[in-house]
């Protein structure tokens, strides 16, 4: 039986109902390639857990590559998340979350390649084409304690949103 509401099947109506972090998880071996950097003991010490998992939606604005390798990414969230930034990404980062998909390219930063944390490991998350796009993100969401602000890092996925 197939029912249908107001002329649309049921499936229909629970995908546009149902939230997106119902379905999405979240890749925690990527935890294990966060670097750590001079200034910590540990990458849990750079990037302080906030809240793991989760799936923000928004705009990306900005996104530039990294000497660590990876991408900084600026989104300007949907309303619902606008809870998650605090003073310094409404100050540093122009009230944008931090986006950070890594190891997209060779890292050249040197405590970043003395750690490895790259070797072997590829993430093509993030494609230029995304930028100005209504996109989905999935990851742990975090403070960076050497910035301040807080981020979504590391990051499993990054998909075009409608």
């Amino acid at each position: 039986m197939n029912l249908v509401l107001g002329g649309l099947p049921s499936l229909v109506l629970l995908a546009m109902f149902t939230p997106l972090c119902v379905s999405l998880q979240c890749d925690t071996t990527l935890r294990k390639l966060v670097y750590h950097g001079p200034n910590f003991a540990t990458a849990q010490d750079r990037l302080k857990l906030m809240k793991k998992c989760i799936t923000i939606t928004g705009t990306i604005v900005s996104a530039s590559r990294e000497s660590d390798g990876g991408y900084h990414i600026r989104v300007r969230v949907d309303p619902q998340f606008k809870n998650l930034l605090n003073g310094k990404n409404n100050i540093g980062q122009k009230g944008f979350l931090v986006v950070e998909p890594m190891c997209a390219k060779k890292p050249t930063q040197q405590d970043t390649v003395d750690e490895g944390v790259c070797n072997g490991f590829k993430q093509a998350l993030f494609k230029a084409s995304m930028r100005d796009n209504h996109v989905s993100v999935t990851g742990d969401y975090v403070q960076d304690m050497e910035h301040g602000w807080r981020e979504i890092h590391p990051v499993t996925s990054i998909t075009v949103a409608p």
